[in-house]
């Protein structure tokens, strides 16, 4: 039976990892390089795979690893499981205002329920965001934000934007399937890279599922740029 209740560090020399569940209730375990992942040695991979098989998962999960960092996971018997589009953009304007019939605004306290139905509902299962991963994806960065596309009382969408230094990153944007097409994600994104322009940041950067056309042809709308390679997490049995 699975022990583990959230996310843990593991040091193992020089090494960081932070190991925990993928989703809860789920068999997935997962696996976040604090080191650079292609500086990762394998001793310190299996040690983190070791814990969490010791919790029973029976899957391990990567965070998305670009290519030159897939090399020490892939000799420790990971293979791809999930492709994505890695999308870079050079803020060097500020994006013009988008057109639009919503309004943004801060989550309100008490709100996390209705952004996460918004979420699982714009994403299948393998992507959903539960509480520990929306609390993850604020946490990624030293800086972050959270704006809410609203219609009435209506919660229509939402967008987390982070930022370290002069790097930018669009974390996760979810519209409610049924509110698709009016412009709402470009509303958000557009808000974002404003968000990120006057703040200083000079490059932004944001991923999105391989077979996702909509979000690929919003970002490449607004100026971002498919990287080649991509990203992919990782997988390996336990």
């Amino acid at each position: 039976m699975r022990q583990m209740a959230g996310p843990e560090m593991l040091n193992v020399g020089s090494h960081r990892i932070r190991v925990g569940p993928w989703r809860e209730g789920g068999d997935h375990g997962y696996l976040v390089p604090l080191t650079a992942p292609d500086l990762l040695t394998e001793t310190a991979i299996e040690t983190a795979v070791a814990r969490l098989a010791a919790q029973g998962y029976r899957t391990v999960l990567t965070a998305a690893l670009l290519p030159e960092e897939q090399e020490r996971f892939r000799n420790c018997g990971f293979v791809v499981d999930q492709r994505l589009h890695l999308l870079h953009a050079t803020l060097d304007r500020s994006p013009a205002v988008a057109p639009t019939t919503v309004r943004l605004r801060r989550p309100h306290r008490g709100e996390r329920s209705a952004l996460l139905s918004v979420d699982h509902l714009a994403f299948d299962e393998f992507w959903r965001l539960d509480d520990l991963a929306f609390d993850e994806a604020r946490r990624a960065t030293p800086r972050a934000r959270v704006r809410v596309a609203i219609d009435g009382p209506a919660v229509l969408g939402y967008a987390i934007t982070g930022r370290a230094g002069h790097l930018g990153y669009l974390q996760r944007l979810a519209v409610h399937p049924h509110h698709q097409g009016r412009g709402i994600g470009l509303t958000l994104v557009t808000d974002a890279l404003r968000w990120l322009h006057r703040r200083g940041v000079v490059r932004a950067a944001v991923n999105t599922q391989e077979h996702n056309d909509r979000a690929l042809a919003l970002y490449e709308r607004v100026g971002f740029v498919r990287q080649v390679g991509g990203l992919a997490v990782l997988r390996r049995e336990v």
